[in-house]
């Protein structure tokens, strides 16, 4: 799963207490993604799981106070002007990927309610 907005939380923690490396960013990232992709209907509860515990399993952070949603709102933004649109690969089963256009926002917002519930 390629990174969405690891390069945005990466470079928001750089010389702060949360200072991530790049690796992390990218695996908080695929924490949320992994949620969003649940929550709308690409992958099951019991496949976020997985991959939330592959993540842990790796000890990689799956949470990040850096990570807002004002960070979320930004990193979108810049992702919908530099991509084309959203064009966020999302995993659709384990070892299986897609490319999604038309997440809402109210999904994206419920989607970060619910990581934080998983992950914080």
């Amino acid at each position: 799963m390629a990174t969405h907005f690891g390069q945005n939380l990466e470079m928001e923690a750089l010389g702060t207490e949360h200072e991530l490396m790049h690796g992390e960013a990218v695996a908080v990232d695929m924490a949320y993604m992994s949620v969003l992709a649940n929550f709308i209907g690409k992958i099951t509860a019991e496949e976020r799981d997985s991959i939330l515990s592959m993540l842990r399993t790796c000890q990689v952070p799956v949470h990040s106070p850096l990570f807002t949603r004002e960070l979320l709102s930004e990193a979108l933004r810049d992702r919908v002007q530099n991509s084309m649109g959203q064009r966020l690969p999302l995993p659709c089963g384990i070892g299986r990927g897609c490319i999604v256009n038309d997440v809402s926002d109210a999904d994206f917002e419920r989607a970060y309610v619910l990581w934080e519930e998983l992950c914080k």
